[in-house]
């Protein structure tokens, strides 16, 4: 009866560790999601000439999408453009910021997660350099499984600007401010844009390029806003952004790499491109605003120059337009760029000019 008794145990044990590693490989047992999946939702200048894999250029794009499981994986792809820079990303997991990764190969497998509870978790990965380092090329997601989610309706604002729009030069996390290169330091995802729609309940664009002007960039840059916008990689003679998403707000903050010389160009350039705005936006509201970076002298020829040129503007009978002068100077980071803790102080200013002015509650 004795040795019934261990047979019947041991029987017993062996079977229970059988149903825990079933189990167990179940729970974790990943599958491979496209990167079109209708579950995944993309914001931004997105190219989806191979609808398998979407790629982009320009800082803070993004993706959302709801995992169910407890690890979670992103296949993303890197440019590689001058064959040994890499794209930074931003991981937030059920909105939190978990990790910000600097990828470091062409192909890259990265957890976005993993070890966690079972349940439905939140994720959002963005783009925090530029268009300058090259694209990413999302190629898909391992997950246990994908779940359906509709996406909530936000509003959108658009961030057409300079390398501070980009969010360059901001943050030494990673890598202490002169220890590494110029692309080290991007954050799109904590830059005052970013910020600014986060606390508005808005989703984002950032339409910025580091060293551009209005009329003059600098910085080896050899064209201005008014010369790429139109194009989904800001660059000259490549594929047209298709501009089907139409913001609620436009933010215009060029100028300093105009460093208000030549301005009556400024000022003519900055007409012509508010025009060609509203022809791809027919309805949302402009505001144009000065450098956050500009010292004193700079700041009151930018507000002199924007201020003429809006005048100018609403004669047309557009009225859908304001003007915004930073009140502080922000160049505390790499090469005299906001940090990110400036870019959360420049937010805080927008976001008061814009609830003073009660910009959102006269959209149409």
């Amino acid at each position: 009866m004795r040795k019934i008794a261990t047979y019947a145990f041991l029987l017993a044990f062996l079977g229970t560790i059988v149903y825990v590693i079933f189990h167990f490989s179940q729970k974790e047992a990943q599958t491979f999601f496209h990167a079109n999946d209708k579950r995944i939702h993309y914001v931004g200048r997105f190219d989806f000439s191979d609808e398998q894999e979407p790629k982009a250029w320009a800082p803070g794009v993004y993706l959302e999408f709801v995992a169910q499981g407890t690890s979670c994986e992103l296949v993303v792809e890197d440019e590689v453009k001058f064959g040994n820079t890499y794209n930074y990303l931003e991981i937030v997991v059920d909105h939190r910021i978990t990790k910000r990764i600097k990828l470091s190969s062409k192909i890259n497998r990265i957890h976005l997660f993993k070890d966690v509870k079972d349940g439905r978790h939140h994720v959002l990965v963005c783009k925090n350099t530029e268009s300058a380092i090259g694209f990413i090329k999302i190629k898909g997601i391992y997950s246990q499984d994908l779940c359906k989610w509709k996406k909530p309706r936000k509003r959108l604002f658009e961030f057409i600007g300079d390398s501070i729009t980009c969010g360059n030069g901001a943050d030494p996390s990673r890598i202490p401010f002169g220890k590494g290169s110029w692309y080290d330091y991007h954050n799109a995802y904590l830059s005052y844009g970013a910020r600014l729609s986060r606390v508005k309940n808005a989703d984002w664009m950032l339409s910025s390029v580091s060293g551009i002007g209005m009329n003059k960039s600098c910085c080896g840059v050899k064209h201005s806003m008014l010369h790429v916008y139109e194009r989904i990689n800001f660059q000259k003679g490549n594929k047209k952004w298709a501009f089907s998403n139409k913001p609620d707000v436009v933010f215009i903050t060029l100028g300093q790499n105009d460093g208000g010389s030549e301005v009556r160009a400024f000022e003519e350039k900055y007409r012509i491109f508010l025009q060609k705005l509203r022809r791809n936006y027919p309805k949302s509201w402009f505001v144009c605003c000065t450098s956050p970076m500009a010292g004193k002298e700079l700041k009151q020829k930018l507000k002199k120059s924007i201020e003429k040129v809006i005048k100018a503007h609403r004669q047309t009978g557009d009225y859908r337009i304001a003007s915004f002068q930073y009140k502080g100077i922000y160049n505390g980071g790499y090469d005299k760029h906001p940090t990110v803790e400036q870019h959360r102080l420049m937010m805080n200013e927008l976001n008061q000019f814009i609830s003073d002015r009660k910009i959102l509650s006269r959209i149409m």
